[in-house]
């Protein structure tokens, strides 16, 4: 058997649907199995690194060049731009089609369905078969649970990143609001935008890559989109406040709000950030509500979603 990853990732579609298939790849190879990236990713580096890393058995950046096995072959697609009469993805192509979904995903034709977020609503369609909630979310092996708050300081270590490539100037909003406050923290911005400088000497830039999980192994708060990046953090337990660029971020916006794992501060309205200030300023100076939020995130995702979803994709 083999299995085909068919994602996209470039510094306007974010590196979402790359992250959460590779971390299903990932699972794949580690188990020995045969698995092919197809898509593209060249104009994110660090993204390009992991792929590169991984041990594909081969990767194709040109969709239209591959010649699938559909006695053999099964697709994880994760997309909301390929087409779905797009001729690659068609069922009688594959053994079996697995996609993974949130509400703007087009309806493919698939055999399993995977909402990588908490809510279990998904699961309620007896018609489908999909696999919802929090033991089913995938997370690359390098992520760890982070108990740094055993030992967390009156002023906090933050960490201020807009997803995988920042398409919506996230970074820069909550700059514009932390630079303002006269507080003792320390501030690591996840960017690749020279121009933002160093407002003082509080705040560090740092480019979006490897560097993230060694920081985010002792951050006390983090501030991101809610997007896959925002999961991440959550399961590693730390403090998040989350702020929604795109419809769909909408989704675990408001889930992740309604729960309790994390702060909603501030929307994009007509292209610009309307961010909630004085929850911003909530966070950085109350530590009960950091450990609430902690509290919250506590064994809510156990890390082992990945190995979840290749049991059953390889009992498909």
């Amino acid at each position: 058997m083999r299995y085909v990853i068919r994602a996209d990732a470039s510094l306007l579609i974010g590196s979402g649907h790359v992250m959460r298939s590779s971390a299903i790849a990932e699972e794949l190879i580690e188990r020995g199995q045969e698995v092919i990236f197809v898509g593209t990713y060249s104009d994110v580096p660090w993204l390009s690194s992991r792929i590169n890393s991984l041990g594909f058995s081969e990767i194709c950046q040109a969709p239209e060049k591959f010649i699938s096995n559909p006695s053999k072959d099964v697709l994880i697609l994760d997309s909301y731009v390929v087409r779905v009469d797009e001729e690659f993805i068609q069922r009688r192509k594959w053994r079996s089609v697995v996609t993974i979904i949130d509400e703007v995903t087009p309806n493919y034709e698939s055999d399993l369905k995977i909402h990588p977020g908490l809510s279990l609503d998904w699961m309620k369609n007896p018609s489908k078969r999909i696999l919802a909630g929090p033991k089913y979310i995938p997370f690359r092996k390098s992520i760890k649970k982070n108990k740094s708050f055993t030992t967390e300081k009156s002023s906090p270590e933050i960490l201020v990143i807009g997803g995988g490539t920042d398409s919506f100037n996230f970074v820069r909003a909550v700059t514009d609001v932390l630079k303002n406050l006269q507080d003792d923290f320390k501030v690591h911005l996840f960017s690749d935008s020279k121009s933002l400088g160093h407002p003082d000497p509080r705040f560090t830039l740092v480019p979006i890559g490897s560097e993230l999980d060694e920081l985010a192994a002792t951050a006390e708060l983090v501030f991101t989109t809610a997007s896959t990046t925002s999961l991440e953090f959550i399961a590693r337990e730390v403090a998040v406040g989350i702020g929604c660029a795109v419809k769909n971020q909408q989704d675990y916006y408001e889930t992740l709000s309604v729960a309790g794992v994390a702060t909603p501060i501030g929307t994009m309205m007509e292209g610009r950030w309307k961010l909630d200030e004085p929850k911003i300023i909530k966070l950085v100076r109350s530590k009960d509500v950091r450990d609430f939020l902690r509290q919250k995130c506590a064994d809510l995702i156990d890390l082992k979603g990945a190995e979840r979803i290749v049991d059953e994709i390889l009992n498909l």
